[in-house]
């Protein structure tokens, strides 16, 4: 499951100072009407996730939702890694 070959999580996407300008720290989410997406990287596991669901509301519960949701598949993935 090891990523650490991915360009945006090593930091080898980028130029000399390009780092500094990028808004995200390896992780970004985003939504439209009918769609969301929310891609996190956890260091300790040098793993990212991508969840993408297919409905959203813009008052925030299912972007709540998501964020739950993606946490508890880090903790699985942590307690594979340590069984």
């Amino acid at each position: 499951m090891c990523v650490s070959y991915f360009p945006l999580n090593n930091g080898s996407i980028f130029n000399a100072g390009e780092a500094e300008l990028y808004p995200y720290v390896f992780e970004h989410g985003g939504l439209v009407i009918g769609y969301q997406s929310l891609a996190e990287y956890d260091k300790d596991l040098d793993t990212v996730v991508v969840q993408f669901i297919n409905t959203t509301d813009f008052n925030g519960y299912e972007w709540n939702l998501s964020e739950i949701t993606i946490n508890r598949i880090f903790k699985i993935l942590r307690k594979a890694e340590n069984e």
